[in-house]
């Protein structure tokens, strides 16, 4: 393969240019002009090349010939010999954004035959993030260039595919061929600066808060002295986060509200970020040596993505990277507002990066050339002050770090009293020495020991820095819920072991309740997400072992002295750990029986689940009006000792071990076989929040959606809706399986607190009404007020409603009355065996 570029200042130089030029391949396409200016060029470019494909986009400079270019067209022919182009463009708006993006790169994914070892993706619109636009491609191998298109004078930018000037979309052209050699690379010029900070506050791209401030303030206190810094100069000092396997730069784009700043690419909350200063001179050895290996091997065609901030570079230094790279290959391309690349890991789009790819149809032995990359003698004293930088910084960081934690926290010269250095917490010595200060005759002191019981494989798969990381967010995550409580509790967060979190709380609650209180907490804790990056795909479910150790029991009787609260924390955990319990409390280490019963349902609970005694009773629902029975909710029953028995035996205790997701996946398996059998029933299957936390019933949900066409016959049903507390992950996960055929209940709504506002968002088919509002409504007006309510408000916004414990006639009429869309409850027919179901007729009527 080959490629020809030439660079036009007028469009009539243009048609002398493509007037007998040789029909090419694939045509790229960059200019600095708007997108009204620009239909003339590209009107001029469909008539002489119909057959190329067509790509481009605005751009404020061009690089034509290795020399950046403010003016014209640049335009970047290229002839394939064994290379087939696959190509295709999609909106990128930010309403569904995942359907348009899996549309951008379908041709790709469905693609049978020769490898895609390349392609080319531009995009308009700046705000979307690469891990977004990417995140549906399904192959791996594919190493992707390209960037973001922008104009510093106009908002009219554009791209360009075929004769069509688009804006918020992207384009793709891919490279089809098992012959195609590419190698590619990205040049970041960075140096870090100043001291370790923590993001508290992230929402989508939006950075809210570092150390819990501003993000506005932190960087106006860093970079301006306490003034105002302009977006243009933070613009040069990105916020690095590094884990072991990945590094992200996210720079400031531009300001938000309340303080925030929108960032290029999102960091994880709790996530350990630095400032990082971007300039040429500390990454020239090092990309020396890269560009040495591609001179002695170099490709038949380079193209090049710079970023627009790199315009400053002193191009006429002959050390500037577009210099360099140009030595081993005529180079082309243009600047972007963000380059995408493809690292070993990912494809994302960097920030003041120069990225290439080169493309051969030809083997690298056959491209042998002799040499190396001439370069300028680096200036070492310029060198050695970003090291001397960089090194006192450091330094200085460490000497705060530790007078901080002496002044605050000791009242001696005490090396002891040190904060854990992965984490910032308090260490072990920190607790111990805190507990021995403790009153002796103390009735508010309680300890609370959180044990990552995956943190093991946490380490083994993601590493070390992941493996802290996740306590420290952790941590955090404790911290935020404890805070925000009205309780006002007085607490502090300590790392005593590797995966060993203790939280010391003093408050006026009894023991009993704050151990009610640390098993919600725990139980929120295992629902809720943490992350290892940025993606979303890195997301990683904790399981916990949690021990509660007081002083004083409930009736004022001493469990323990105080210097002993963390042997007994610790004791009270591994009591909850060998019990699969998830937390326990140490003035119930003497309840042995209780603890053998519920390791002996655990064993139970297993053997039926080996033995295929785990499965669903049906119970019968019917239409108010009509009186006919128009489908079935799965409710899970297990048979132990030739008995049937109901989830509340042993569901709860069930939800805190591995066993949970297999006894969902099981009544799922069950429902999709009576589906099939019988193409006119419906059912509903019950699913908590944490069954959409857990991988394994995820993956057997889409499993069945994509082997069964349902249309409406399975109703998805959340129950133990008031634990939902991100409604913007739920709602993208349930909207997938509404899409593949599912319907939406919210059960039991009316038992708790319910987020009325952000249940309604979620758009449900069905709202459940629990039986703590229907079971005495025959007697109660104020709850026939409030379910008439309730039921008007469902019918206004388009939902069905379902009252539950329908259990006499007398609630039944009542119910019809109000005009409740379906009834269900002993009073019309009690769960049955799933034999019973398939002779059970949908066209059964109430019983009179």
């Amino acid at each position: 393969m080959h490629s020809k570029s030439f660079h036009c200042i007028s469009i009539q130089q243009l048609e002398t240019v493509l007037t007998g030029l040789e029909q090419p391949d694939l045509i790229q396409f960059y200019a600095n002009t708007d997108i009204i200016e620009t239909r003339d060029w590209v009107n001029l470019l469909t008539h002489y090349c119909p057959n190329a494909c067509r790509i481009g986009m605005s751009s404020e400079k061009q690089i034509f010939n290795g020399q950046p270019q403010t003016k014209g067209v640049t335009l970047i022919c290229s002839y394939f010999n064994a290379t087939t182009l696959i190509h295709n463009c999609a909106p990128i708006g930010k309403d569904q954004l995942n359907q348009s993006c899996h549309t951008l790169f379908e041709p790709v994914n469905e693609h049978k035959g020769e490898a895609i070892p390349a392609g080319i993706v531009l995009a308009d619109d700046l705000s979307i993030s690469s891990s977004s636009l990417f995140s549906q491609v399904n192959t791996h191998k594919t190493k992707f260039c390209g960037g973001l298109s922008g104009l510093h004078s106009s908002n009219q930018t554009w791209v360009l595919y075929q004769d069509q000037l688009l804006q918020e979309h992207a384009v793709l052209v891919a490279f089809a061929s098992d012959k195609l050699v590419i190698e590619n690379d990205a040049f970041v010029d960075s140096i870090d600066i100043g001291k370790k900070m923590r993001v508290t506050a992230m929402q989508d791209n939006i950075l809210q808060q570092i150390d819990h401030l501003p993000a506005q303030q932190v960087f106006n206190r860093y970079l301006g002295n306490g003034s105002s810094t302009d977006i243009k100069v933070m613009n040069l000092f990105a916020l690095k986060y590094k884990t072991s396997h990945k590094e992200t730069h996210s720079v400031p784009l531009s300001f938000a509200e309340n303080g925030g700043i929108i960032m290029s690419e999102p960091l994880p909350v709790g996530a350990q970020i630095k400032f990082v200063y971007f300039h040429p001179w500390p990454s020239l050895q090092g990309s020396l040596e890269k560009l040495n290996l591609l001179y002695q091997h170099p490709p038949e065609s380079i193209f090049t993505f710079n970023c627009i901030s790199r315009d400053q570079d002193p191009i006429l230094n002959e050390n500037s990277k577009l210099k360099l790279l140009s030595q081993v290959q005529e180079l082309n391309g243009t600047y972007c507002y963000g380059e995408f690349f493809t690292s070993d890991t990912s494809t994302k789009s960097l920030q003041h990066a120069l990225t290439y790819i080169g493309l051969s149809e030809t083997p690298n032995e056959v491209r042998q050339k002799q040499g190396s990359i001439k370069a300028q003698a680096s200036d070492d004293s310029l060198s050695a002050i970003f090291n001397l930088m960089n090194n006192v910084f450091n330094d200085l960081s460490q000497e705060r770090d530790a007078l901080i934690h002496l002044s605050k926290h000791t009242d001696s010269d005490s090396n002891d009293w040190l904060y854990d250095p992965q984490t910032g917490l308090m260490n072990r010595f920190a607790l111990l020495s805190r507990l021995q200060s403790a009153e002796e005759n103390d009735h508010k002191t309680h300890l609370t020991l959180f044990r990552i019981r995956n943190f093991r494989l946490i380490n083994e798969q993601y590493g070390y820095d992941v493996a802290d990381d996740l306590l420290a967010q952790l941590s955090l995550y404790l911290k935020n819920r404890m805070g925000d409580t009205f309780l006002s509790l007085d607490f502090s967060c300590y790392r005593v072991s590797a995966n060993e979190v203790a939280v010391l709380l003093q408050t006026d609650m009894p023991p009993r309740k704050v151990n009610k209180f640390m098993e919600k907490l725990s139980e929120d804790v295992e629902s809720s997400p943490f992350f290892t990056t940025s993606q979303a795909t890195d997301e990683i479910s904790i399981s916990l072992s949690v021990g509660l150790a007081s002083i004083f029991s409930s009736t004022g009787n001493l469990l323990c002295k105080k210097e002993h609260l963390l042997i007994k924390a610790n004791e009270a955990r591994r009591q909850a750990h060998e019990t699969n319990h998830l937390t326990f409390w140490n003035g119930d280490l003497d309840l042995v029986d209780q603890q053998k019963d519920n390791l002996n349902w655990i064993v139970k609970i297993k053997q039926a689940l080996d033995e295929g005694n785990i499965f669903p009773y049906i119970q019968p629902y019917f239409d108010a009006k009509t009186g006919k029975c128009v489908g079935g909710e799965a409710l899970i029953r297990a048979k132990i000792d030739n008995e049937i028995i109901g989830p509340a035996s042993f569901l709860d205790l069930i939800k805190q071990t591995q066993l949970y997701p297999k006894l969902t996946i099981k009544v799922l398996e069950t429902c999709g076989q009576l589906l099939r059998r019988d193409p006119n029933s419906h059912l509903a299957l019950n699913l908590s929040v944490m069954d959409f936390k857990h991988v394994s019933t995820l993956k057997a949900l889409r499993q069945f959606f994509r082997e069964n066409d349902v249309k409406g016959r399975l109703i998805l049903e959340i129950t133990e809706s008031e634990s939902i507390h991100d409604y913007q992950w739920i709602t993208s996960i349930v909207s997938e399986f509404r899409e593949a055929g599912a319907l939406l209940a919210i059960d039991d709504f009316g038992s708790g607190y319910s987020n009325l506002e952000k249940l309604i968002e979620l758009q449900p088919d069905v709202l459940k009404l629990d039986g703590s509002i229907i079971r005495t409504i025959d007697v109660d007006p104020k709850l026939q007020i409030l379910v008439r309510h309730i039921n008007s408000l469902a019918h206004s916004l388009g939902i069905k409603t379902q009252a539950e414990f329908v259990h006499n006639q007398a609630v039944q009429d009542i119910l019809v009355d109000m005009g409740v869309d379906y009834l269900q409850g002993f009073h019309l027919s009690k769960p049955i065996s799933i034999q019973a179901w398939n002779q059970y007729s949908t066209d059964s009527l109430i019983k009179p």
